[in-house]
């Protein structure tokens, strides 16, 4: 989701200026020395509710506690600049991304060279549910000291990176009107809510076209195209509320997970909808799912694309060529809990 607020207040230290949260009163603390570690906080004051200033202090004070400073940004100018001294000859440990989905995906696409991990402050945080991240700073500050380093794949489209999925159709119209509402007349972002939703699905329900799209699975190997009305590309199992739409995606596996629905209309988005609750959907004509390296993706009419909650755009038909998708392999890391890694030596 897009990132709005009041900028931090730059002082000049030994090496350049540090980033501090608005509002912070007094002298701050001199910067870590170089090779003192120190941990980047990205933050978004307006994910979710707009909870996330007060997470920010009491992470700092948590990794204080543990001998690594932070350093925090509020804009996606103090982002910019947090990704270009976290080189990998530098003293960072990672980076945090405080806020919701939208934040981590406006990280990764800085294309971080150390590992990044998450304090979750928006509406869904999916990313942070998938692997087990909590809304507790303290324990973030654990995770950050002492959670494991793992290999993270993305997909791109577009140019733009995403670590959980691209929606192409009717939940991408549903995205981009939103966002739009979240924008309101002063162009400024908005909290918001599982709530805020409602009116979205309900319009798009009424309006959205389902124009067919024709899906090219770009793999070595004989050609496949599929036929449908809406799209969804994952590198992560979940959708919104935790719906498992892809259950077999992995972060690790290199590989994007397609899953394509074949018929139109509001009535059969709902009657997925339901299946997809059950768990059934994979099992019933109609709905196709593969393990890809890449899509072509193409249709008749204009279709919206939203990556990771956030929109990105439109399949024009008039392009010369189709959208398309690709996996990342490996691509960037993440810091986990011990007990995600647990999980995963035990499965």
């Amino acid at each position: 989701m897009a990132e709005d607020g009041a900028g931090p207040r730059p002082f000049d230290g030994p090496d350049g200026p540090r980033l501090v949260p608005p509002g912070d009163a007094g002298d701050p603390p001199a910067p870590p020395p170089d090779r003192a570690p120190w941990v980047g906080l990205v933050a978004n004051p307006n994910s979710g509710i707009g909870a996330g200033r007060a997470r920010v202090s009491r992470l700092v004070d948590a990794l204080g506690s543990r001998g690594l400073g932070a350093r925090v940004g509020w804009t996606p100018g103090d982002r910019a600049e947090l990704v270009r001294r976290a080189g990998p000859d530098s003293s960072c440990r990672c980076l945090v991304a405080v806020g919701g989905d939208g934040t981590v995906a406006a990280l990764l696409n800085e294309r971080p060279r150390v590992p990044i991990t998450v304090l979750p402050a928006g509406t869904e945080n999916l990313f942070a549910r998938h692997f087990g991240m909590t809304r507790q700073p303290e324990r973030v500050a654990e995770t950050v000291a002492s959670g494991l380093a793992l290999p993270l794949d993305l997909g791109e489209a577009g140019g733009r990176r995403f670590a959980l999925m691209a929606g192409i159709g009717f939940d991408a119209d549903v995205v981009t009107r939103h966002h739009l509402a979240r924008l309101g007349r002063a162009h400024r972002v908005r909290p918001t809510s599982r709530v805020a939703y409602v009116e979205p699905v309900l319009r798009a329900s009424f309006e959205y076209g389902f124009p067919m799209l024709r899906v090219r699975v770009e793999d070595p190997g004989p050609a496949e195209e599929l036929l449908g009305a809406m799209a969804f590309v994952f590198n992560l199992p979940s959708y919104a509320l935790g719906l498992p739409i892809a259950p077999t995606a992995r972060e690790d596996d290199g590989l994007l997970d397609l899953v394509v629905f074949r018929d139109r209309g509001p009535f059969a988005a709902l009657h997925y909808l339901w299946l997809v609750f059950r768990g059934l959907h994979l099992k019933r004509p109609g709905v196709w799912h593969r393990r890809v390296r890449g899509v072509r993706i193409s249709s008749d009419g204009p279709v919206p694309v939203q990556l990771d909650g956030d929109p990105a755009g439109s399949i024009d038909p008039d392009a010369p060529d189709p959208w398309t998708s690709r996996v990342l392999p490996r691509a960037a890391s993440v810091l986990v809990p011990e007990t995600y890694a647990r999980s995963l030596m035990a499965s």
